[in-house]
């Protein structure tokens, strides 16, 4: 099943992120959020318009989750698109079209939201996600820049 995160998401939501996580800058590492904090968090992305924390549940465990943001644009005909980030599916869970799934969601509201495009980034690094975002039809088309600070 696929849902909106909830407050009592967030703990199984992080482990899911270290998994992800291959580097931190220095104000992650700087930064030590609170419970507050990242329910302050959860709390903005909840009335961001367009913006979603999703979850996938398996027998009532929380087993990946995502974020999708649908992006009102002025370019291409004033055509929204949209942007995938944070992807992960617990280690234990993976290879049973969970990823699959939640991509599926996000593809679906992308084109029923009018979407010229959906986007992700990737670590050049992950192999194994490449080949699963090109078996949905992903392209590599672009060169990714990031600044951390």
């Amino acid at each position: 099943m696929i849902r909106q995160a909830t407050e009592e998401d967030i703990p199984r939501i992080l482990e899911l992120y270290r998994e992800l996580a291959i580097t931190t800058s220095e104000v992650e590492l700087s930064w030590s959020p609170s419970p507050d904090d990242y329910r302050r968090v959860l709390a903005e992305i909840c009335a961001a318009p367009g913006h979603e924390l999703l979850v996938a549940e398996d027998q009532g465990q929380v087993v990946g989750t995502m974020v999708l943001l649908i992006v009102p644009n002025l370019s291409h005909g004033a055509c929204p698109w949209a942007l995938v980030e944070n992807l992960v599916i617990g280690h234990e869970q993976r290879r049973r079209g969970l990823g699959r799934l939640l991509m599926d969601y996000a593809m679906a509201r992308a084109r029923d939201a009018g979407c010229c495009r959906i986007v992700l980034s990737s670590d050049k690094r992950r192999h194994e996600a490449h080949r699963f975002y090109r078996s949905l039809g992903f392209q590599a088309s672009a060169h990714g820049f990031r600044l951390h600070f």
